[in-house]
């Protein structure tokens, strides 16, 4: 996955991760580091590989085959939250604001202008669900929910996406 390394290594990725990391210092919960993204990417290609997806997701993407499809799916994953730091600072949607930055990113790592699309509008729409969300937007949002270990946080009673959660896959999961 070549294309996945070049954005681990995108010296703008690690910015945008060092700047949300920095914003956070001292939380307890909820952070928005490359940890997280490396557990929303595995757990977004888990959840299409379980359900037997890939197939689809490549045809309904309109990709060229199984390593575009991981490697969109993981790409995804890792620069679903690169816009949190904005959201931290201006309250601007960091969903709307990471997907324009992986706009940039994207086609420095070689993602063709279809793979940059799927990714940016799964980006876009990771941080809430609705009816006509895209097949990785919709994959996206989930993982991102099941990536947290909300049963055992002590924050859980005052937290939105606790309330929120679909806890029955939660844990199917955990």
């Amino acid at each position: 996955m070549k294309r996945v390394e070049r954005l681990l290594q995108d010296p703008l990725f690690q910015d945008y991760i060092a700047r949300n990391v920095e914003l956070e210092h001292g939380e307890k919960f909820c952070n928005h580091d490359l940890q997280h993204a490396i557990d929303v990417a595995r757990i977004t290609y888990i959840l299409v590989l379980e359900h037997q997806d890939l197939g689809y997701y490549i045809n309904e993407a309109g990709l060229s085959g199984r390593l575009a499809a991981k490697e969109t799916i993981y790409a995804a994953g890792l620069l679903h939250d690169i816009g949190k730091w904005q959201e931290y600072r201006t309250g601007v949607d960091h969903a709307a604001y990471g997907s324009r930055l992986a706009r940039q990113l994207l086609p420095l790592a070689y993602f063709n202008e279809n793979e940059v699309n799927v990714i940016s509008q799964a980006i876009y729409e990771h941080r809430n669900i609705y009816k006509d969300m895209s097949f990785l937007g919709e994959r996206l949002h989930r993982a991102d929910n099941l990536s947290r270990a909300c049963l055992q946080c002590e924050f859980r009673h005052d937290c939105v996406k606790f309330k929120n959660k679909d806890m029955v896959a939660y844990l199917l999961v955990y």
